[in-house]
């Protein structure tokens, strides 16, 4: 059976892009929890210096302020570093296209190509010669993604793109560039 789709593009994701909208997820939702578990354990290492200046000679509690701003520091540094390692991998796969189609009730994400240049190996050849099947997937891309847009699903706007997230735990990076407004507005009713 067809599937009916009001929308149907072709588009990329830069990595200067990815960058701004991942680190706009991070700040709605990693940067929160983050900052609340780091004050927590900066106030328990002041509760400790508190503790250190009463008794100077109870070297468990030096070890515990240790402890504590290294934990604090991890919650600073985590997400920076999970940010600029996504970055680097966005830029070293090189311009990956993915295509959007928008049905009643769903969005299907797929991959339309790798990034990588099609160097016409024998593989292909080969490939062709034995009649290949369409479903089988031969570049080794992953299967399109559905997602439902009726349940846990939220659509957050930017300048230069959209968030579609589901759950809060996954989510896609729609660049606002090389859509008409009439393709905007169909994402934007959602």
């Amino acid at each position: 059976m067809k599937e009916i789709y009001r929308l149907e593009k072709e588009y990329t994701v830069s990595p200067e892009t990815f960058e701004k909208a991942y680190r706009s997820y991070q700040r709605k939702f990693v940067y929160p929890k983050s900052y609340i578990f780091m004050g927590l354990f900066l106030f328990l290492a002041a509760d400790f210096i508190y503790a250190a200046v009463k008794q100077p000679d109870n070297t468990l509690v030096y070890l515990l302020i240790m402890v504590c701003l290294a934990f604090a520091f991890r919650e600073w540094h985590n997400p920076r570093f999970v940010r600029r390692r996504l970055v680097e991998t966005m830029r070293g796969m090189g311009e990956v296209v993915y295509k959007i189609s928008v049905g009643d009730g769903f969005i299907d994400i797929s991959t339309v190509s790798d990034g990588s240049a099609d160097d016409g190996s024998e593989d292909d050849d080969e490939y062709e010669e034995s009649g290949g099947c369409e479903d089988e997937d031969i570049d080794g891309l992953p299967e399109k993604t559905r997602i439902n847009t009726e349940e846990g699903f939220k659509t957050l706007e930017y300048d230069e793109y959209f968030l579609l997230m589901q759950d809060k735990k996954i989510f896609y990076i729609l660049p606002k560039t090389g859509f008409s407004e009439e393709e905007l507005e169909i994402i934007r009713k959602i």
